[in-house]
């Protein structure tokens, strides 16, 4: 059968529609119309199905969304649609009556169109990537990189690089073999990718439903228990490992950044750790474990005398600002500036 509106996949008479990641509410609303146009020239299609794979909306939000799209969808097209969420090993909203044969071919119609898709950084993003690899440097004192070292490391274009080094301006310092690194912390530029990182990192955010909430060691130790390679440790946590006297007393929660393909990388492991976890629909929740997603090729994960990878000190850094710990990311910054200011006297 050949659709004149096309779709990702057909299994018997289901159509399928893949979109990953959806941290755009129009992105939703376009699969829905490309479905319903595929439906509508196949009559003989039973249903069609939009799969999300790991989204960054909370499941609520996607709801009332789909359940506002549809309703400007025809009637008898809209009653032949279903949204179905793809977590990385396991589908969520699939009807009952599809057998595993039909599961099995829909898990691979969902991997086939996530490979086929290029990960493209959203708008401003690859300026705070390349933004996020100079302070690396800064913090560690590793040096200057060359335009192509960047390019590489942040998954962007040489041009791309070159903008954001202009837009940096009087805080880059140019080094011999047209290499750059900061010649001071940019707070200007800082404070602007504090402002957005909500779009840049795509944060899930998890509470505890049960009201017996696990401690902050309990997860630690189930999350290490995983043997996880893709995945570092952040927050308060992460911070006090490079800062071990940062004044913190407690921890609030734990910080997770996964290292893959951006909004292709589910937290489907996030039940592992305690499947009393739900995904927090506020900000004002209480908040036991928040899951950051890294997209650039290069995670820059330290790995620990006890094996435990730990995320970089500058997602560690957002980690505190996300958590809304001002003081202690101030402080966290103020121990880097000052051995900055050491290394140079």
């Amino acid at each position: 059968m050949r659709l004149r509106h096309q779709v990702d996949g057909e299994i018997g008479r289901t159509l399928v529609e893949v979109k990953s990641g959806l941290d755009a509410v129009r992105n939703l609303h376009v699969g829905i119309l490309q479905l319903a146009l595929a439906l509508e020239d196949s009559p003989q299609a039973q249903r069609g199905l939009l799969v999300v794979a790991a989204p960054t909306m909370s499941r609520a939000r996607l709801q009332e969304e789909w359940q506002s799209a549809v309703r400007a969808i025809r009637r008898d097209l809209a009653g032949r649609l279903q949204l179905v969420l793809w977590d990385g090993d396991r589908f969520e909203g699939l009807p009952n009556d599809h057998d595993a044969a039909f599961r099995g071919a829909l898990d691979r119609v969902v991997r086939r169109e996530l490979e086929r898709t290029p990960v493209r950084a959203r708008r401003g993003e690859a300026f705070y990537d390349v933004l996020k690899l100079l302070v690396h440097a800064w913090m560690t004192s590793s040096g200057a990189m060359t335009s192509a070292a960047l390019a590489k490391a942040a998954g962007c274009s040489y041009p791309t690089v070159a903008d954001a080094v202009r837009r940096l301006g009087a805080a880059i310092a140019r080094r011999s073999y047209r290499s750059v690194e900061l010649a001071y912390f940019p707070r200007d530029e800082w404070s602007a990718l504090v402002a957005v990182s909500e779009r840049v990192r795509s944060t899930i955010r998890f509470s505890d439903r049960s009201g017996q909430p696990r401690s902050f060691e309990s997860l630690l130790r189930r999350f290490r228990s995983l043997g996880r390679s893709d995945v570092g440790v952040g927050g308060v946590s992460g911070a006090k490992h490079y800062v071990p006297g940062l004044d913190i007393v407690g921890l609030p929660r734990l910080d997770l950044v996964v290292h893959g393909r951006g909004a292709r990388t589910g937290a489907s492991f996030v039940e592992k750790l305690d499947p009393a976890l739900r995904r927090a629909e506020g900000r004002d929740e209480p908040i036991a474990l928040a899951v950051h997603f890294l997209r650039r090729p290069e995670p820059l994960f330290v790995r620990g005398t006890d094996k435990l990878l730990w995320a970089d000190p500058v997602e560690c850094l957002l980690d505190l600002h996300d958590a809304r710990l001002e003081p202690q990311a101030l402080e966290f910054l103020q121990h880097f500036e000052e051995r900055k200011g050491r290394a140079q006297a």
